[in-house]
């Protein structure tokens, strides 16, 4: 089998295009110690077109072996700082293990996103020092919005959802979750359909998240890698919706 993945590949362009946010996750293992009091005044530094600042904290709790009469302990952690743009647009996470970059809506272009991304990358590379990349995860979150009380999901999906056929009950919600493999390489996708109601309006949310979960060392990412998972999406994209919203969104 051959692998699947053509970066010639042309897909059409949508200037409508429906991304309410697109996000590069990276799990890591960093080599330097975490230290919470300097680290906030060096992205500030280093960061000063991200000028709002967010401590991320997690609460751990320790439950002491059975036959310990001790109580439990509980722990309040910095496990990271999110910052965000003057804008509040681009949003950034430097966590103790892994390195989030996010696009709100509206979204630029894939060149915008990705030299953006990979710059913060190198700056949280060269702060934290990781050993190795555990996880890249690309994912791209979609909302088609419909301006009417009902809708066909036919007219957007070439797989819509459906209501059980022996009962023939209406379809008010729907929530589909596929996981693929993309064969002959590391990646893998999470695909989730679902709607989201607001008052005269329907919104029908398309999640795609591509994914590779293997132990490399952090240099060797290449770009190549992010076009491959953009491809990736792209394609699953593509494949998802019906020409008639396509040229609605074009």
């Amino acid at each position: 089998m051959t692998k699947p993945i053509d970066l010639k590949e042309k897909f059409p362009h949508l200037s409508k295009a429906p991304i309410v946010e697109a996000a590069l996750d990276m799990r890591v293992v960093p080599s330097v110690k975490w230290d919470e009091t300097t680290l906030p005044n060096i992205l500030k530094e280093r960061l000063s077109d991200f000028p709002k600042i967010e401590t991320l904290r997690e609460a751990r709790v320790q439950i002491p072996p059975p036959g310990k009469e001790d109580n439990p302990s509980f722990e309040d952690v910095c496990v990271g700082f999110k910052l965000y743009s003057s804008d509040n647009l681009n949003i950034v996470q430097f966590n103790k293990g892994a390195y989030v970059f996010s696009r709100l809506k509206p979204y630029k272009s894939w060149g915008y996103f990705s030299q953006e991304a990979l710059r913060l990358w190198s700056i949280y590379c060269e702060l934290l020092k990781p050993t190795e990349v555990r996880r890249i995860g690309l994912r791209f979150i979609n909302k088609i919005s419909i301006k009417q009380e009902t809708v066909e999901f036919a007219d957007y999906y070439k797989y819509p959802p459906e209501s059980l056929k022996d009962l023939n009950w209406p379809l008010n919600g729907y929530l589909h979750h596929d996981v693929m493999r993309v064969p002959e390489t590391a990646y893998s996708v999470n695909l989730i359909k679902t709607i989201q109601n607001v008052p005269g309006e329907i919104g029908l949310i398309l999640d795609i998240d591509v994914f590779m979960q293997s132990q490399f060392a952090y240099d060797k990412l290449r770009i190549e890698c992010l076009e491959e998972m953009r491809w990736v999406k792209n394609k699953i994209f593509f494949s998802s919706l019906t020409d008639k919203i396509l040229s609605e969104l074009k």
